[in-house]
């Protein structure tokens, strides 16, 4: 199935052959499969469990501890983005 995975200029290398090409963001479609999860794509993308990382499938933020639960569906947006850190 295929989904779109959206991140932010730090996190743009981590996409499939580098960063997408210019006009696009960090924006590329990745091919996963049908039982994926936001965890899954991490993975793929090679993100460290390690990290604090804020998800939102489809807009709708997936709290940390689902991320290895959410199903992921064909055509859904994976928005990945470093978790703020307030102090």
């Amino acid at each position: 199935m295929k989904i779109t995975v959206r991140t932010i200029v730090r996190l743009g290398a981590h996409l499939p052959q580098g960063r997408p090409p210019s006009g696009q963001g960090n924006r590329v479609e990745l091919e996963v499969p049908s039982h994926a999860t936001p965890w899954d794509v991490m993975q793929t993308l090679g993100l460290s469990r390690d990290r604090n990382y804020l998800v939102k499938v489809n807009g709708e933020i997936v709290p940390q501890p689902r991320h290895g639960l959410v199903r992921l569906s064909d055509d859904d947006e994976v928005t990945i983005l470093p978790k703020p850190k307030y102090g």
